[in-house]
């Protein structure tokens, strides 16, 4: 099965697979997997490897099903319309642009939470403190996830009526009206802030939005080199 897939996502869902692995071996002799997984920057945790090592990374056995089953799906398509070098452009841009994002919304929670953007380096606040150890969004954030909406994002992008079906909802939907949907949900969880909720919505927001201003550059491009 590898073998018949397009290169890049071939490659993609074999790093995926390996840091899973790596995620079940590595503890086991004594290496710390946190430090793969992303911090926000005012954390003493951050290292800048981790705006990559992160997209590879997943919370469970689920969460790598979901997300590998998912750019299987989309990506195959999408590699075989632009091209590896684009797919893999747009897969780690919007994996980047979801990180900034999800870093904005952390900022902002932090701000209202203390005044300031990055309270640790500030001296406002220690890592050690109520806040250091209680504030959820300074936890990791991991999974392909924000690059995957990229992708997605891509799929609706050449795609919009290719007719889709959503997990346990077997009734086919049109890809532009799903993804939006999927997307307004992010947005609603992302501004709850509900403490049940451990998922990065703003990511997923952020990893769409980044994919869809690639695409449309990427087609302005297209159309202005057609033009001379």
């Amino acid at each position: 099965m590898l073998q018949n897939m397009p290169p890049g996502l071939r490659n993609l869902l074999i790093l995926i697979g390996l840091f899973f692995l790596a995620q079940q071996a590595l503890p086991r002799i004594g290496f710390d997997v946190l430090n793969i997984y992303l911090y926000y920057p005012d954390s003493p945790h951050f290292r800048v490897w981790q705006l990559f090592t992160h997209m590879f990374c997943h919370g469970g056995f689920t969460h790598l099903l979901f997300n590998a089953i998912a750019l299987f799906s989309f990506g195959a398509i999408l590699e075989n319309r632009l091209g590896t070098k684009k797919f893999l452009y747009l897969y780690f841009i919007s994996g980047l642009g979801a990180v900034l994002v999800h870093f904005i919304s952390v900022g902002w929670l932090t701000f209202n939470e203390t005044g300031a953007i990055m309270p640790i380096h500030s001296g406002i606040a220690s890592i050690n403190s109520h806040f250091g150890q209680q504030f959820g969004p300074y936890g990791p954030m991991l999974g392909a996830s924000g690059a995957l909406y990229g992708i997605l994002i891509g799929f609706v992008f050449f795609y919009p009526n290719e007719k889709l079906v959503f997990l346990f909802i077997p009734y086919p939907i049109k890809a532009k009206i799903l993804i939006p949907i999927l997307l307004l949900l992010d947005i609603i969880g992302g501004l709850g802030q509900f403490a049940w909720d451990p998922i990065a919505h703003f990511a997923h927001v952020g990893g769409a939005l980044t994919g869809y201003l690639v695409l449309k550059i990427w087609s302005h491009q297209k159309i202005k080199n057609n033009g001379q």
